[in-house]
């Protein structure tokens, strides 16, 4: 339980990220349409936008782009290694005021495969 907050009186989590102590070996994302996992071994390259808005992730074979607020959670978690899911936020959290505003909120995730040219350049 949280320290200063009874059971009831908790903010919800939108469980956009999980994450661990110990390196994971891939990274999941998962959205209404789709899960896919990608090994954090094919990570490339991770860019997060100044405004916190907008987060890409490079894979040898794949680019992944995150849209929400607040990804820096997002971003540290991946480049510690740490982060095991990432996921668009349910329908309950998507418009609720009580999450917490400190928390990562995935609006959308597309995940795009490369083509030669686009794995070459990389």
């Amino acid at each position: 339980m949280l320290k200063g907050f009874k059971d009831d009186d908790r903010p919800p989590d939108p469980r956009c990220l999980e994450s661990r102590e110990m390196p994971a070996t891939f990274l999941r994302f998962e959205s209404p349409r789709e899960q896919v996992a990608f090994p954090y071994a094919s990570l490339i390259k991770v860019e997060m936008a100044r405004d916190e808005t907008a987060l890409e992730l490079s894979f040898v074979t794949h680019r992944v782009s995150v849209t929400g607020r607040k990804l820096a959670e997002i971003y540290h978690s991946v480049t510690d290694v740490q982060a095991r899911l990432v996921r668009v936020v349910s329908n309950e959290f998507a418009g609720n005021p009580a999450v917490p505003t400190y928390r990562a909120l995935v609006h959308g995730i597309r995940i795009d495969a490369l083509d030669a040219e686009e794995r070459r350049k990389q």
